[in-house]
């Protein structure tokens, strides 16, 4: 009687195994900004109001259902027939042949994968390595100081994760939030510098820089809902260069005196604000597809490029001429990575990591050479470095072997999007598309 029941128990079992959103068979899980961009609405999408991720399952019983996470951690199922999912395969399609190509990521067909768990993490290495310190410096007393120190990161913890569980939190926020912390920081404690006279205490500096330090990770967090990875890289690459390219002009032609530190703070600030918002128009004008790593790479370019560019001054006593060549170097240098491997090729987040190592490899064995041969002057062993450091980068991201870029800039005609037209289905059905 008992095996009967527990049969009985195991054949009435429903096994529920996921399905894709698209027919390529990529996209397992839908996020409210994808939805977004994809422009899916009903009655083709049924899910309405907030949600986390969505997901589509076939039943062993029959039947497909569609479960939506929503803030809280409640399921919401819906139930499709074949015809729905259909149709709703048709539209994510239709819209991913206009989308798809125009902005690209490590995978091109995500437009920013969830990132609760990533969040939570850099969040909890940011209150253990600046903001619980910072908070901590403001006490004089040790044993307040550690009390502080130790409510802020453990604190921290129950405070974000409420935050993950109810709130959809993409890949592109979790970068750009983590990215604005130490932005914000320096920025605060840049600008006390440069305004705040030499009398300040240095509580204060902790203050403002801890004040920075939230608002910068509050503001990349916002800035981040609807970007794509490419789109938010951008963001922060161009802040970073064009905050850098103020400095170096500053450094080659600016006054000496003291008091130009306020302007030269403040240009920085403006041209990296100027470079945050504008940024993510470079993913989204280019005439190929660009993806995160792409944007990473330019970083690898403009380090090299700035160290090209000050060797030739190293031994000379002309810091003006430092700041010219490393300015000039670090712009040629974005321009030959942009060229390079960007345009050419979808370089994802491995493809950089390869690159990477390749650099400091190379530029090991650069300075082994100097070791070995003992080179005249200062200058000469920069040199080789950095020539050994330019090479290991090329051999890098040849090791990579990083796909084929997909060239924009061409005139699509689908013509089967004039059968889903003609048929009335939900979504946007481009025939023919111009790529700028």
């Amino acid at each position: 009687m008992l095996a009967l029941a527990v049969a009985t128990r195991l054949d009435a079992q429903v096994v529920e195994r996921p399905l894709a959103f698209d027919s390529a068979g990529k996209i397992g899980s839908l996020t409210p900004s994808l939805v977004s961009r994809l422009g899916l609405s009903p009655p083709a999408w049924p899910v309405q109001g907030d949600f986390l991720q969505a997901r589509v399952f076939s039943v062993s019983t029959g039947g497909i259902v569609l479960v939506a996470e929503r803030p809280g951690g409640a399921l919401e199922r819906h139930t499709l027939s074949d015809e729905q999912l259909q149709t709703l395969r048709t539209v994510v399609d239709a819209a991913m042949t206009v989308i798809g190509s125009r902005v690209g990521e490590d995978r091109p067909d995500m437009i920013s994968e969830p990132a609760r768990g990533a969040f939570l993490r850099n969040q909890m290495i940011l209150a253990a390595a600046l903001y619980g310190p910072l908070l901590a410096s403001l006490s004089d007393d040790g044993q307040t100081a550690t009390a502080l120190y130790l409510i802020s990161v453990g604190g921290s913890y129950f405070a974000l994760n409420n935050i993950s569980r109810t709130t959809p939190i993409t890949r592109a926020q979790n970068d750009l939030a983590t990215d604005g912390a130490i932005r914000g920081a320096g920025t605060a404690a840049g600008m006390m510098r440069a305004f705040g006279g030499e009398d300040v205490h240095q509580k204060t500096y902790s203050g403002i820089a801890l004040g920075g330090a939230v608002v910068g990770s509050a503001i990349g967090y916002v800035r981040g809902r609807g970007l794509t990875d490419s789109e938010a890289h951008a963001a922060m690459s161009a802040s970073t260069f064009a905050a850098g390219t103020v400095l170096g002009i500053a450094g080659s032609f600016g006054p000496d005196r003291e008091s130009a530190e306020r302007t030269v703070a403040g240009s920085m600030v403006a041209a990296g604000l100027v470079g945050y918002l504008l940024g993510p128009h470079y993913p989204r004008r280019a005439r190929y597809t660009v993806t995160a790593g792409d944007v990473r790479l330019l970083t690898v370019g403009a380090v090299l490029g700035v160290a090209a560019g000050v060797t030739p001054f190293v031994d000379a006593d002309d810091i003006r001429g430092a700041f010219a060549g490393g300015t000039i170097g670090g712009l040629a240098g974005i321009a030959l990575a942009e060229r390079g491997w960007a345009r050419r090729y979808d370089n994802s987040t491995g493809d950089v990591t390869q690159t990477w190592l390749g650099t400091i490899a190379g530029g090991l064995l650069g300075g082994a050479v100097t070791v070995l041969v003992e080179p005249d002057g200062a200058s000469v062993a920069m040199g080789l470095v950095t020539g050994g450091a330019v090479v290991g980068a090329l051999a890098g991201h040849s090791f990579a072997k990083a796909a084929p870029a997909k060239r924009l800039g061409a005139l699509r005609f689908t013509p089967e999007n004039l059968a889903f037209a003609a048929a009335r289905v939900p979504g946007r059905h481009a025939v023919l598309s111009l790529s700028f």
